[in-house]
């Protein structure tokens, strides 16, 4: 099952869009649950208790209210998987649009025939039918697993490390050495002695700190900035090329 939502506060075009949508997953043998927003306000509420539940966001640019780039900023701070489309009815918004990380865009028209390519590229990159990955420890007789795509960084503090999610944070007695061998290959690189970042919320970077897309400043140690940015490039670099 296919998770969209669809945001624009005009009732034509959402009626448009879901129809569009629904003519191409029967044509596709795809299956798919479409919910309707008509502001980013209603779309971010929504999101508030169900944080991951769209694979495929299409994002109305020029709305009431809060716009749809600044809709898909606050999103990417807790959620940097799902697939975001904007709608715009000019292109002088594309280059806005960019620091949202978006899939594409589309000009709104009800005869355009880009939308259908636009859609199963986005739906051929959601690898719907890998397991996720999970990070799973016990603390206080009590078992847990977080999944990878959730967890923004790791802290070492003491004898425990503490976990940071979109929405939580968890601790647990742990070295953080032994959990950035286990995470290297899952896209987390060490950045200080007591940090552990996920590549995937890295909003920017400098030679002394590490802003994540959720706002938290992070140092960065001078014996760890060359390889960071070393592997934040080959990140970037494997994204652009999927």
């Amino acid at each position: 099952m296919i998770s969209i939502a669809l945001c624009d506060d005009e009732t034509k075009y959402l009626d448009y869009y879901e129809e569009k949508i629904k003519v191409i997953a029967k044509k596709n043998n795809l299956l798919v649950d479409i919910i309707r927003f008509k502001s980013g306000e209603a779309l971010l509420f929504y999101l508030e208790d169900h944080p991951n539940k769209f694979n495929i966001i299409f994002l109305d640019i020029i709305t009431g209210g809060i716009n749809g780039i600044e809709t898909a900023l606050k999103i990417r701070t807790f959620n940097s998987e799902a697939k975001i489309i904007f709608l715009t009815t000019s292109q002088e918004f594309v280059f806005d649009s960019f620091e949202a990380t978006p899939t594409d865009y589309l000009i709104k028209s009800f005869h355009e025939d880009k939308f259908e390519p636009t859609f199963l590229k986005a739906v051929n990159s959601l690898n719907l039918n890998e397991s996720k990955d999970y990070l799973k420890f016990t603390f206080n007789k009590e078992n847990y697993s977080i999944p990878l795509t959730d967890i923004t960084h790791i802290e070492s503090y003491k004898r425990l490390v503490i976990v940071h999610t979109t929405s939580d944070e968890y601790e647990y007695y742990y070295k953080l050495s032994d959990l950035e061998n286990e995470l290297k290959s899952k896209h987390f690189v060490l950045i200080h002695r007591q940090f552990l970042v996920n590549l995937s919320y890295i909003h920017k970077i400098s030679s002394v700190e590490v802003t994540l897309k959720n706002k938290v400043t992070l140092p960065v140690s001078r014996n760890h900035y060359n390889n960071l940015k070393q592997v934040y490039i080959n990140y970037l670099n494997g994204l652009t090329n999927l």
